[in-house]
């Protein structure tokens, strides 16, 4: 019984794992491998309506476009671009 339940397991693990390397469409994420693609803006000039253009130009259309300051050491602005969420 326990070698069913681990083989189990190893089997789920293995599943969840194709999928999250499988087409962005049907991914299934977990931990860091998620998070949105991310841009540099031109100029470094950084707002969030001038980062929803640079994600669109970058092919991920989103209206959740956000200015990310820069990390400790790192000097440029990034524009994220998570999936869209729409309402309706």
């Amino acid at each position: 019984m326990a070698r069913l339940v681990h083989y189990m397991m190893a089997t789920s693990f293995v599943i969840l794992v194709m999928m999250s390397s499988n087409l962005p469409s049907c991914k299934a994420c977990f931990g860091r491998w998620c998070r949105p693609p991310c841009f540099q803006p031109e100029g470094n000039l950084c707002t969030d309506a001038r980062c929803r253009r640079v994600c669109e130009d970058n092919g991920y259309p989103t209206n959740r476009a956000t200015c990310n300051e820069p990390k400790k050491g790192r000097s440029e602005f990034l524009c994220c671009c998570p999936k869209p969420r729409w309402v309706g």
